[in-house]
C-alpha cells in the first residue's frame, strides 16, 4: 500500500514545516513505543515500533498530501536514564524502518 504514495512534493511539503499545520502522518517517539497522531481528533494511537509499517500503510491516501514522509517528534517529557534509553532506541528503530519504506522523516522540535 505505501508504495502507491508518491514521493515527496517538495512544492507542498516546504511550506509545512511546523507541526500546527502538518497534513501527513505525525509519529511521536516516546519511551513506550511510537505514538500515532491523529490531529484532527487530537488522539494518539500508541504503538510498538514494529507496528508502524502496518499502521501507516492502513492510513488513506489522502492522508499523504505531501507524499511519502512523515512529521517525528520525540516526547520530552521524560527525566530518567532508563527512559532516554528507550526514547534512543524507539528512535533508531523508527528511523531504519522508515529509510526501509522509502518514507522521508521531517524532525519536529518538541
Amino acid at each position: 500500500m505505501l508504495e502507491a504514495i508518491p514521493a515527496v512534493d517538495p512544492s507542498h511539503y516546504q511550506l509545512n514545516r511546523d507541526a500546527k499545520n502538518w497534513q501527513n502522518p505525525y509519529l511521536v517517539v516516546r519511551p513506550d513505543g511510537i505514538g500515532l497522531v491523529d490531529l484532527k481528533n487530537s488522539e494518539i494511537l500508541i504503538l510498538k515500533p514494529e507496528q508502524v509499517p502496518d499502521a501507516l500503510a492502513k492510513l488513506p491516501r489522502s492522508a499523504w498530501p505531501y507524499g511519502r514522509v512523515v512529521a517525528v517528534a520525540e516526547n520530552s517529557k521524560n527525566d530518567s536514564e532508563q527512559d532516554h534509553a528507550l526514547m534512543r532506541k524507539n528512535r533508531a528503530i523508527l528511523a531504519g524502518t522508515l529509510q526501509s519504506l522509502q518514507i522521508l522523516i521531517h524532525w519536529i522540535q518538541s
